[in-house]
């Protein structure tokens, strides 16, 4: 069922996405035209973060509306798997725009011009819109936790401290009449956008490489699990098996209950129910499967 609070995640995904393609453009044409590789860091660097936030929102979606027929453990490793793709492209940009920059020649003079000043212009326009879109990535994150969404955000944290110094950088690349000063403030600029785009790598890693891994439940969840098998131990005759996991923000778990054979089938529906709904509630967002046995 799409929640009002998924449906916020999703607005915010999506406003992420429209606010950055509307900048793609333009600031890939003015990195062209004034041949600044930090400007073209951060094109790079935002044509993949568009990337990761088209596929967010596609998953999201597919989410929100149940529409995971074709996974049967939900879509969590997709999740994952998107993550860990950005963060190996971000690191691969990285290593371009400093061969760009190590093997490029300092121009002798430089003309400040119409260019320059748009140049200028939308690196403010950047650093803009990043600001603009902290707080709707703040509200998404805090109704529901999605690792995409989670890593956005602390991206966009990292692209606004980093957009600062950048645009100043830019400012004084394309405006001064210095040509050590510009050739120094490129040098800053792209090592700004450096560490940028590394801290974004690095939290998608973070956040992506140890989930592809199943990992067994926190201690707490593990006693929570304890605690409802233990409130219906009444109901069943034997635990035949109790399987936990979890995988980004999904949460498993599989119970095998030995019931006797010449209990009724509705009653053995019934118990199962009770047992699904109440490790549910103990755990928000897991997904219960119970599978009955004949007991022994």
């Amino acid at each position: 069922m799409l929640t009002p609070e998924k449906l916020q995640r999703e607005r915010a995904v999506f406003s992420a996405f429209i606010y950055d393609l509307l900048l793609v453009g333009p600031y890939l044409w003015i990195a062209i035209e004034v041949g600044s590789l930090t400007i073209l860091g951060e094109v790079i660097r935002g044509m993949l973060m568009i990337t990761v936030t088209i596929l967010s929102w596609m998953t999201l979606r597919k989410i929100h509306r149940g529409q995971t027929g074709d996974y049967d453990f939900g879509m969590g490793k997709v999740e994952q798997i998107l993550s860990l793709s950005v963060a190996v492209m971000l690191t691969a940009s990285v290593v371009y725009i400093w061969v760009r920059l190590l093997n490029s020649s300092p121009a002798e003079t430089q003309e400040v011009d119409a260019m320059s000043y748009v140049a200028v212009g939308l690196a403010f326009a950047n650093l803009s819109v990043n600001l603009a879109l902290l707080h709707p990535l703040y509200q998404a994150m805090k109704t529901g936790k999605s690792v995409l969404v989670t890593a956005q955000f602390h991206a966009k944290i990292a692209k606004s401290i980093g957009s600062l110094v950048v645009t100043l950088c830019v400012a004084l690349n394309q405006l001064t009449s210095s040509m050590a000063l510009a050739l120094w403030a490129e040098r800053v600029g792209v090592l700004i956008v450096t560490l940028v785009t590394l801290h974004a790598a690095y939290e998608l890693i973070k956040s992506s490489l140890p989930d592809l891994l199943d990992r067994t439940l926190p201690e707490e969840l593990q006693v929570k699990i304890n605690q409802v098998l233990a409130r219906n131990y009444s109901n069943y005759d034997a635990l035949k098996w109790c399987q936990s996991r979890q995988s980004g923000s999904s949460i498993e778990v599989h119970l095998g209950l030995g019931f006797a054979g010449d209990l009724a089938f509705a009653d053995v529906a019934r118990i199962t129910k009770a047992v699904v709904t109440d490790m549910e509630a103990a755990i928000p967002g897991s997904r219960v499967t119970v599978t009955p046995v004949m007991a022994d």
